[in-house]
């Protein structure tokens, strides 16, 4: 029987509550959908996590985790090189307060601790002995309370989707709703409409979306201010610093604080 293993399909099997892997994944992974058998719970030792599924898109950050229950279709990639450690949990070892949809949870020094530590630890590990003391641990050291992190609804019209397609590869291209309008052979009042249907939001506070999503990877990567600002559009750090507080409430040099 193997140490360690990053089988993620024989991990759902083995005969304990839970199953740890760590793995490497090179810049830009892409990553492909999928679902487990078991849920999960997904950190980034280090680099930067990007997971899809069904309500969007979500960068996460160091110091953050990612719930994934059981059987729910998700996408997990890397933006820059990632070493990711994930554990398998039982159905009857989840504890009681675990969501049943994706959440995005804090870490603590103890829960990373402990994380790291149960990847090290033989895959039948002693569940009666010290193995088994610090899995019940760390299971109890989750802290269940969500965070919110910046994502990016799924749009599925297809003049919306064309816009976002455009502003994800250009995010500081400054055209107003009038003018996409007019590209893509429609109206202002329509585009309007179904910015509110699909995104929530109205397409200028959905364009500060996309702008902070595409600021991240330059935030993780140590760009400085200046540099993103111009990239997305601004004329000065202050002013892309002051959207990006208000979008995620907080300031982008704090993003990624380990602390």
């Amino acid at each position: 029987m193997p140490e360690q293993s990053t089988d993620h399909l024989y991990l759902q099997s083995v005969p304990r509550p839970v199953a740890a892997m760590a793995k490497s994944y090179p810049a830009n992974y892409a990553g492909y959908l999928h679902s487990h058998e078991r849920a999960q719970l997904l950190y980034a030792a280090s680099g930067t996590m990007k997971v899809l599924s069904d309500w969007g898109c979500w960068i996460i950050p160091q110091q953050r985790a990612v719930w994934i229950p059981a059987g729910y279709p998700h996408q997990t990639g890397s933006i820059g090189p990632m070493k990711m450690r994930t554990l398998y949990i039982r159905a009857d070892a989840c504890p009681p307060a675990a969501p049943r949809e994706p959440r995005m949870l804090a870490v603590s020094g103890l829960l990373r601790e402990l994380v790291l530590r149960a990847t090290k630890m033989p895959i039948e590990y002693d569940e009666q002995g010290h193995d088994g003391n610090l899995i019940t641990a760390l299971l109890g050291e989750i802290d269940w309370t969500p965070l919110h992190p910046v994502s990016l609804p799924p749009l599925r019209d297809t003049r919306l989707r064309s816009i976002e397609a455009a502003l994800m590869k250009s995010p500081g291209d400054t055209r107003t709703l009038e003018e996409w309008a007019k590209r893509i052979g429609s109206s202002a009042r329509t585009l309007s409409r179904l910015f509110r249907q699909e995104a929530q939001v109205s397409f200028q506070t959905w364009r500060e979306q996309v702008r902070t999503f595409a600021a991240l990877p330059l935030l993780a990567e140590g760009r400085p201010l200046t540099e993103i600002a111009d990239t997305l559009g601004y004329e000065t750090a202050w002013s892309f610093t002051a959207m990006f507080k208000r979008v995620t409430g907080i300031l982008p040099s704090r993003y990624f604080d380990n602390a």
